[in-house]
This record gives structure tokens, C-alpha cells and sequence, in this order.
């Protein structure tokens, strides 16, 4: 029997404290741009880069944590959801996935494989409705490409067993 192992944290400074009575009911999936996780790690580590997300997945599978899920990650930036709510930071996980978002570059089955693990166990957690690329919630629209070539099809199975609805992730 396979034993995961455990996840690994690197703290990100670039967070703080979620509004009172925020319910997380959404998970943003992000592409780094940059090309390791080691990268994304010390970029988040970085005080003046003023970014984070709670986790990231390598492209061998790897998950590591920057900022406890209690926390707001700063990661969708200038944010609104299609059902008109704004600062979806305040209300969501981020998971970055390492990519350099040209289209071009290939999520490994590992990747998603954990990325469908992560979404599972998040949850397990929280009542999520929604499943979002970045470049869906980021305002004004066409901000942002991210994830460029990520296929939605490979976790929208997983939204509509978790709320009994059709798919969130549109």
C-alpha cells in the first residue's frame, strides 16, 4: 500500500486575515509562469512580491502549502465572480500549478492527479460551489490567460459530485 507522503509548507508572508463571516465556497486554479516549484517558493517568500496562494502543485505531483486555508492567499488580484461578487480572495483557495502558461506547456497527468486529490480533501473541508481558472474571475475580463491550455473536463466530475448540481466551473 502506497502512503502519501506528507505535505511540505513554505510559509508565504503575503496573506492575512479573511473578513469576518467569509465562507470559502470557491477554489481558483492558477499557472505560475515560472518553471519549478523551488521558484514559486521563493517568490512567495518574498515580502515585496506581494503574492501567494495556499497551495502549489508541481509537475511531478508535488503539493506544498504557503498560507493555512483560514487565511486569505493573495492570488486573484482584482477579482469578480459571474454572480457579480468582488474580492474573490476573500472567499476562495488558490492553487497554482507550475506552468508556464503558454498554451504550449503540458500539465503531466501527476499534476492533475494530485490537483483532483487536493480539490477532494479541500472539499471535505468547505462547502465549494465553484471551481474557476483565474482568467474567469479576473476583472476586468482578459486580465489574465491562466491557466493557458488547462482542460476543465479533468475536474468538472468532481464539482458535480460534491454539490449534486451541474458543474460550477464555467
Amino acid at each position: 500500500m502506497h502512503v502519501a507522503n506528507p505535505m511540505k509548507s513554505f510559509p508565504s508572508p503575503n496573506s492575512d486575515d479573511r473578513p469576518e463571516g467569509a465562507i470559502v465556497d470557491t477554489v481558483v486554479i492558477h499557472a505560475t509562469v515560472l518553471e519549478s516549484i523551488e521558484d514559486v517558493i521563493r517568490h512567495f517568500e518574498a515580502t515585496d512580491s506581494r503574492v501567494s496562494a495556499h497551495y502549489t502543485i508541481g509537475r511531478d505531483g508535488t503539493i506544498v502549502t504557503h498560507v493555512p486555508e483560514d487565511r486569505r492567499a493573495w492570488h486573484a488580484g482584482q477579482s469578480r465572480m459571474k454572480d457579480g461578487r468582488t474580492q474573490v480572495n476573500d472567499f476562495s483557495i488558490g492553487i497554482e500549478l507550475v506552468n508556464r502558461n503558454d498554451g504550449v506547456d503540458p500539465f503531466p497527468a501527476s499534476q492533475i492527479h494530485a490537483l483532483r486529490r487536493l480539490l477532494k480533501s479541500i472539499m471535505s473541508r468547505h462547502a465549494i460551489q465553484f471551481i474557476v481558472p483565474h482568467y474567469a474571475c479576473a476583472d476586468p475580463p482578459g486580465r489574465k490567460s491562466d491557466p493557458a491550455g488547462f482542460d476543465e473536463s479533468w475536474i468538472r466530475d468532481l464539482l458535480d459530485e460534491n454539490t449534486g448540481h451541474p458543474s460550477g466551473t464555467r
